[in-house]
């Protein structure tokens, strides 16, 4: 099997056959975002409005949990058999979970973009003067979270201890980068934690860029978790057996 071929079959096979698969990453996303802002739409001011706060960290918040979908791609049951046969048909083992990445950043990219227009569109969310900058962003925090998400999932052996790992990790990310409310409300000793968090340089750098016009900081950002992404990958195809996706 080709790498083009892998590539069509992970996209139409593990995700364009998942309903589960495609509700959340194509409608979940803008409904929560209206289920939100609706909610806490006096918490804001008139100058950033509910609206515009959700419309910037709810993406964060779904990138972040790309991750699971890569385990459940990988070490699901009913991919296994697949798997097996692909195996036996590739050059290059590695491309099987190489593919996997692939097939689920074009189909991320493609929600990224529908959830934008919508927002902008519909709800006159501000992404900035170049929406592709933002656009990007989401891309690359993506991207870094799949490739944990494999790398976990290789490394645990194991889909259920995959998940719960990163299901912890994403919400106390997401708590101390203020995706759900602003990180002012955590407190003194919420800020100093915050800190650590990815999720609020990510946040903090998109807000940057959309109301000061200034990327170094969301570039800055981006370049580390790229970096990190690719050491990840390089980490996972060290550790990587073939065993794994076929037994």
């Amino acid at each position: 099997m080709g790498k083009l071929n892998l590539l069509k079959f992970d996209i139409s096979y593990n995700i364009a056959r998942k309903p589960a698969i495609l509700i959340y990453m194509f409608v979940f996303p803008v409904l929560m975002f209206v289920l939100l802002g609706m909610l806490l739409s006096g918490r804001f001011t008139a100058s950033l409005t509910s609206f515009d706060y959700f419309g910037i960290t709810v993406m964060i918040y779904f990138q972040l949990t790309m991750g699971t979908m890569a385990s459940n791609m990988i070490m699901e049951e009913n991919v296994k058999l697949p798997n097996m046969r692909i195996a036996y048909s590739l050059v290059n083992e590695r491309y099987i979970y190489y593919s996997k990445v692939a097939a689920l950043m074009i189909c991320d990219a493609l929600a990224i973009f529908i959830y934008m227009l919508v927002l902008k569109c519909f709800f006159g969310v501000d992404y900035g003067n170049n929406m592709l900058v933002v656009f990007a962003a989401y891309i690359i925090l993506g991207f870094f979270s799949v490739c944990l998400g494999v790398f976990l999932c290789i490394l645990l052996r194991d889909e259920s201890s995959c998940n719960n790992i990163l299901g912890v990790v994403q919400l106390v990310l997401c708590l101390l980068g203020g995706i759900f409310f602003p990180v002012s409300v955590l407190g003194k000793a919420g800020l100093i934690l915050s800190d650590l968090s990815i999720v609020k340089w990510i946040n903090y750098g998109i807000g940057s860029y959309v109301y000061g016009s200034d990327p170094s900081g969301l570039a800055a950002i981006c370049l580390i978790a790229f970096i990190c992404s690719v050491i990840l990958l390089k980490i996972t195809g060290k550790i990587f057996r073939i065993q794994l996706f076929i037994s």
